[in-house]
Order: C-alpha cells, then structure tokens, then sequence
C-alpha cells in the first residue's frame, strides 16, 4: 500500500508554485516553500512556511516540488552536489508550466534522478489557466513506474483528472 507523503517542499513560488502550495498546506500536508526568484506570492499565514535556502527546503521534506520555468535554472539549483545529495532517496517532481521545454531536458532530468536514486516524475499542467481553481486543472505526467505510484496519491490531491504518459519522463513535453 502507498502511504501518501506529508512533508512537501515547493521550489518555486510561482502562480502555479503559489497555488500548489495553498492547495496542499489546505489539506493539511506540512508545507515549505522557497522562492530563488523571489516572487513570493504564498505568504506564510497560507500555511505555507518560508524557507531561506535550497538545503532547508530539502531538508524539511520528502518530496521536492520544482515550478522553474526554465531547465538551465533547475539543474543550476537541484543538480549541484549537495543538493543531490540531500535528495537521495527522496521524490522530486518537476512541474512544467512553461511548455516550452524540450523533451530531451525532461529524459536527461529523468536520468540523472535515476542515477542518484531519487523517484522522479514530469508533470505538465494543462488547464485554462495555472491560477483557475485547481479541480478544473488536467496533469499529464511521466516517469518510472514506481514514483508514479508512489507519488499518485498526493498528486491527485491537485486534480482528480491525472494521465500517466509512461515512463518516459520526455513524453509530457512532445507533441
């Protein structure tokens, strides 16, 4: 049986990063965000606690989620030794939200997760807009079998119309 994690870390405080954060700190799930662009638009009486740097976050949580709008940005900040090494073990969803991403990004992310032992999944938001009402939000996501499963749950707690691509963490991102 899947226990659905509680401790959650969002990088990225985006509208959708905002929103997501809301969501899940609204469920009851221990919520802590970061900002590295600082757009900060949770603020912490949300329930969402504010951290100040990238190991506090990893730190504090069993799942990292990433709302970078860019993949140079993400591997500048997940993929640096340390950081890497505090997700081991962990799950680290990236949340695309700025469609533009190649494929070839998504499966290099994918594999360098699978390398440092670190269940990765590539979730793409479809919806009319990323600041509508989080059950009028579609997820598409991608990647090993075993973090969609374990990440399932929690991440049917931002929408209940969720489509597993495969496990190809590129697939969300192709046409």
């Amino acid at each position: 049986m899947t226990t659905t994690p509680h401790r959650i870390a969002i990088i990225g405080l985006d509208t959708v990063g905002s929103n997501i954060a809301r969501i899940l700190a609204g469920q009851g799930f221990q919520v802590a965000g970061l900002d590295p662009l600082r757009c900060n638009l949770v603020a912490p009486c949300d329930g969402v606690k504010l951290l100040r740097n990238l190991e506090q976050a990893i730190e504090a949580s069993d799942v990292v989620i990433a709302c970078f709008p860019d993949q140079l940005l993400m591997n500048a900040r997940l993929c640096s030794p340390e950081t890497t090494f505090g997700l081991h073990g962990k799950a680290l969803i990236s949340f695309n939200t700025s469609h533009t991403r190649p494929a070839a990004s998504a499966r290099s992310m994918g594999e360098w997760a699978r390398s440092e032992h670190i269940d990765y999944l590539e979730i793409r938001l479809d919806s009319p807009a990323p600041d509508s009402s989080h059950s009028a939000w579609q997820l598409r996501c991608s990647g090993p079998r075993r973090a969609f499963e374990r990440l399932k749950p929690l991440c049917q707690k931002l929408s209940s119309s969720l489509t597993y691509l495969g496990t190809d963490c590129g697939a969300i991102l192709e046409p």
